[in-house]
Formats: structure tokens, sequence, C-alpha cells
């Protein structure tokens, strides 16, 4: 038996209240301030507060264990002009990788991506190895298959190897890949919300991130970084607009639209602390640290160069577990990480696992790299819970 109370809430008689179920495809189509729904597809509550986003989290408010990541998934990649749809599954209690099969709708390399709670979303996957274009591609890490292509997912500009970074399960910003536009993917709705050109900002910046070959990135909790020649650090905050604050460090804001939560900040002119090419991929964590590539391009890596997020500065060099790399294909863990393919002068399935409190770690063997393709470098990892 239920009743209402006098704010027309359905209460049961068990004093438990029944939340309206939604699913991603299916959001309320004209929301008020304040409507609370439960995301069938997301499994969690939202708010509607001008966006939908997380009302809570009931097992913790910190952003080490927000969300606990058990597993981990490689996709797409290359090897030798041939591009993948091929999706592996790393399972980081036991280091299992298992071959899923062509689980995308479109195979494509020098991608990158993000993930909400339970699906992935990869930029530039044009059947092919190289060449720009805006396709966007998905995977369902719940159900382990692909996505149905839907276009209206894609970027509004055409990418070739861009860097993504991004806010948890919530937002991610697209950038460089041969545009200076700044692509916006709420991943809450699963929704393209557009782009904005950095150029238009304010003193000039419209960096597309290609001098060297490609663009990278690694994000934290409330920022992160994009390079790939040049570099910047992506803050997700809404701001108003800064001043110039010096001929080498500089803020502007995209506050033209209220639901972009960024601004753009170049520390040192972009240069001292960050990786000199974007093909020397970089490592996210939730310990307050990031990881690039020292040295090399596309491989030549032997040293991941340590940033401290809180403070913008270099920590030093740790030994890459594994050396002379490059193209990596990094995931994020909670102690540690994998990597799950690269490029040492040969695209291949050479692997490690690097744990992020000792900051060292070791080769992966048989039954823990990737399979099912003769190797592959330039794909990119989503993760979940």
């Amino acid at each position: 038996m239920a009743f209402k109370d006098n704010n027309n809430t359905v209460i049961n008689s068990d004093n438990s209240v029944n939340v309206p179920l939604v699913a991603n495809t299916a959001y309320p189509a004209s929301p008020t301030i304040g409507q609370v729904i439960y995301n069938s597809s997301q499994r969690r509550m939202e708010i509607y507060d001008g966006v939908w986003k997380q009302a809570f989290d009931a097992r913790s408010s910190s952003f080490l264990t927000r969300q606990i990541i058990t597993t981990s998934y490689i996709c797409g990649g290359y090897q030798s002009g041939v591009a993948w749809k091929n999706v592996n599954r790393m399972v980081h209690a036991t280091d299992v990788c298992t071959n899923l099969g062509d689980q995308l709708v479109n195979s494509g390399a020098y991608i990158s991506g993000a993930c909400n709670l339970t699906r992935g979303w990869f930029w530039g996957m044009n059947n092919a190895v190289s060449g720009a274009n805006n396709t966007t591609v998905g995977f369902n890490m719940a159900t382990e298959t692909s996505i149905a292509y839907d276009s209206s997912k894609n970027t509004t500009t055409a990418r070739d190897d861009p860097g993504t970074v991004f806010k948890e399960h919530l937002w991610a910003y697209i950038m460089g890949g041969g545009s200076a536009l700044i692509d916006m993917f709420q991943m809450t709705t699963e929704t393209m919300m557009g782009s904005v050109s950095q150029g238009t900002l304010g003193y000039g910046f419209a960096d597309t991130f290609t001098s060297d070959g490609g663009s990278s990135a690694i994000s934290g909790e409330t920022h992160g970084y994009v390079y790939g020649g040049t570099a910047v650090k992506v803050t997700f905050s809404t701001a108003t607009v800064y001043s110039n604050s010096g001929a080498t460090d500089w803020m502007v804001a995209i506050n033209n639209q209220t639901n972009w939560p960024l601004r753009m900040y170049m520390p040192n002119g972009g240069t001292g602390f960050l990786a000199t090419s974007g093909q020397q991929k970089g490592i996210n964590s939730k310990l307050g640290k990031g990881y690039f590539g020292n040295e090399g391009t596309y491989n030549g890596g032997y040293n991941l160069r340590r940033i401290n997020f809180a403070t913008d500065t270099n920590l030093g060099n740790v030994a890459k577990p594994v050396g002379n790399s490059g193209e990596e294909n990094f995931d994020m863990g909670q102690g540690w990480q994998y990597m799950m393919g690269m490029y040492d002068g040969a695209q291949n399935n050479r692997g490690w696992k690097f744990n992020y409190t000792t900051e060292a770690g070791s080769e992966l063997g048989s039954g823990s790299v990737r399979t099912g393709v003769a190797g592959g470098s330039s794909g990119h990892c989503v993760w979940k819970g």
C-alpha cells in the first residue's frame, strides 16, 4: 500500500519512496530544476540542475573510491596499416586479459575516447589507420557488445589523433588532432554538446596539438592536460574570463555556455613539465599524480615523467616497465594500471602492470596480454567498476 504526502511524493508502507526509472534514451523532455530520477542505464540517482548530473554516490565521496575500477578494455588500434575493431578485457584482480572479438562497429587507430560508468566512446573511428574524420563509436561495457552507430554523437569537426581530458564519468573535452575547436561530450546524457573555437577565447591561443604528429592527454579529479608540441591545462570548473597574467601564464574560460564547465591555462608557456611528443602517451591516476613519456616520439621512450596535479610541478622520472615504447594503450586503475599494446619499432601486444604507489612494474606474460589481433598500438582504453 502507498500514499502521497503533502508534496505529492509517493511513499510506500515500508517508508520507501518510488523514484521514476529512466533510461539514457528516455530522459524527461521538459525537466525542471530539482527533478530527481533513477537512471537505469547508469544505475544511479540523478538530479536536474540545468543538466542531468549524479545526485550522490552512496559508496563514498572520495575521488579515489567513488568508482572502484575492476575491469578495463583495450579497443581498436592497428598493425602494419590495418586498423582493428577488436576489444580485449583486462580483469584487474587477476591480470587475466581475454579477447572479446570484433565488438566495435568501425575500426580505428590514432584515436582517443572517454567512458561513463557503463559505456565507452571513441572519436575518429573511420575504418582506417589515419585521416581526419568525425566518427564516434561506442562500446557497452555492461554487455560487452557494440553500440549502434549514432551520427548525433559525432564530433563537430574532423580530427586525426586527438587528445581527450575527462571529468570522471561526467564530461569529456576533445581537443587537437588538427583542429583548434574543443568538442564537449556530456557523458551522463551521452550527448555531443557542440564545440567552441579556442582562437575566439582570447590571447591568440588556437593550438591544434599536431606539431609532433598527434595529441595526448591525462586527467585527474579537477583538471587535466592536453599536449602534443605545446601543452595546456584544462580545469573542470565554471569561471569568468581571466585577464592575462603575464607573458607565459594566462587563462581563458568558456563562459558562453553555462553547461560547459571548463577553463584553460597554459602553465610556464606550455613547456617544461609535459611530454615532448603526443605519441608518448599519458597515464591517468586518482592519487594526485600523472605520468607522461619523458623522451622519444612514436617509440624510444624509456622513462615516465611524473607531474603533481596540485602544483603543476615535475616530480622527476621513473623507468618504464617496458622500454623503447610509444603509442601505448594505457588504462586507469585503483592501485595499479596496465599497458596493453604499444609500438617499439613495430606494433605489438606487449604489456605491463604499473603500481601507482611504488611507481614500478613489470612486463606481462602469457594470459595477461592482448590476443585476437597480431599486434596493436594507438588504440584506446576504457574502464568500469
